[in-house]
């Protein structure tokens, strides 16, 4: 039997699935709240004579970029998902990480990109009309930069992201500097200077070795404020052992599981108004939170599983990646109304697997109230 087929067959068998808790009915409605956007950034110029060293790497398609890393950047091993790496700060332990990656196309364009990063700082989505309050564009020789300065994390834990793509010969890309966010504040004018030796080149380069990447963050910015939906709300039937925990401003709703040996998975109910960049984006944002490659539009149908419940139109995905293959993600997209709702169930491969008939009982379970 098929992937999809024993997918369709646990969700038309609800009944037969144990471990439904159906008395229990958890009812999540959506109160309008708007946010003020991040402020933008300006660039400065870079300072003649400052120390530096080169970096030189290969990249998705076409032409490549080169640059000129301050010398007090440590240079990392560039890997599979990253054309350089840099760790960025005075103390090792503290210091924040830059990313370079190259992709081929626009790899859904700025709204999606930017979206990406605002998820992975645990911030809400942004619409259209909002993108340009957060871009500032210049020109760096004949390369045109656009760049963002977002913030994020917890109250405890306070999280910057500086930004940075560029369109290049048929590629995107894209200078990620993250961190706490005193260090990535004291290292923005380096980093701005950084951008400025952006340069393009028709010459290919050897690719270097390739260390594990890094790990997607699964944690939960309990006290972010939401950019939340308005409208009509949806209800379900939470299994039978799965854990409610309290919902913040970032969630709806989560619930833990506890496997074998005290491993975890965790599932996050979120919601947005409108679609949120579309299907396609949306899919290829979580892909990148397990370090998988974007899909193009010809991908997606083929890794998405379509359904109808309770009038319900719900796409389904089963994505395993992280830094070992050691993580896996079900995920569930549901238009309703002028809002997108994701339910995203994450956690070791095993205990995915063993509580994935539970999630698609919640999923088959869901009402528009």
């Amino acid at each position: 039997m098929s992937h999809s087929s024993r997918i369709l067959f646990l969700l038309l068998a609800p009944f037969a699935l144990l471990g439904c808790r159906k008395a229990k009915v958890e009812v999540y409605e959506i109160p309008k709240e708007v946010d003020a956007p991040p402020a933008p950034m300006t660039m400065a110029a870079a300072p003649a004579g400052m120390p530096r060293s080169t970096g030189t790497f290969a990249q998705a398609d076409g032409g490549e970029l080169t640059w000129s890393a301050p010398a007090e950047w440590k240079a990392k091993p560039p890997s599979m998902m990253r054309r350089g790496s840099y760790a960025v700060g005075p103390d090792e332990s503290t210091a924040a990480d830059l990313a370079i990656s190259a992709f081929p196309g626009d790899v859904g364009g700025d709204l999606a990109n930017v979206n990406r990063w605002l998820n992975q700082l645990g911030q809400p989505p942004v619409m259209q009309a909002d993108l340009a309050s957060l871009i500032t564009s210049t020109t760096v020789g004949e390369l045109t930069v656009h760049l963002v300065d977002l913030t994020g994390g917890s109250p405890e834990s306070p999280q910057r992201m500086l930004g940075a793509w560029v369109p290049f010969d048929g590629s995107t890309w894209f200078f990620k500097l993250v961190g706490a966010d005193a260090v990535v504040l004291e290292a923005k004018p380096a980093f701005l200077n950084f951008l400025q030796t952006i340069k393009g080149s028709e010459h290919d380069h050897a690719s270097h070795a390739t260390p594990a990447p890094e790990p997607a963050t699964m944690a939960d910015m309990a006290n972010t404020a939401v950019r939340q939906a308005a409208g009509p709300g949806l209800q379900w039937t939470a299994p039978d052992g799965w854990q409610s925990q309290t919902p913040t401003a970032m969630r709806k709703a989560t619930y833990t599981v506890t496997g074998a040996g005290g491993s975890a998975a965790e599932l996050s109910v979120t919601a947005f108004p409108g679609d949120v960049g579309g299907e396609l984006a949306n899919v290829n944002r979580w892909r990148g939170q397990l370090q998988l490659t974007p899909f193009g539009e010809a991908e997606l149908a083929p890794a998405v599983t379509r359904l109808e419940v309770h009038g319900l139109a719900v796409a389904l995905v089963d994505f395993t990646g992280g830094p070992a293959n050691d993580q896996r993600l079900l995920g569930a997209i549901v238009p309703l109304s002028e809002a997108t709702w994701f339910f995203k169930f994450t956690g070791p491969p095993d205990l995915i697997e063993a509580q994935k008939a539970a999630f698609y009982s919640l999923i088959n379970s869901l009402q528009n109230l």
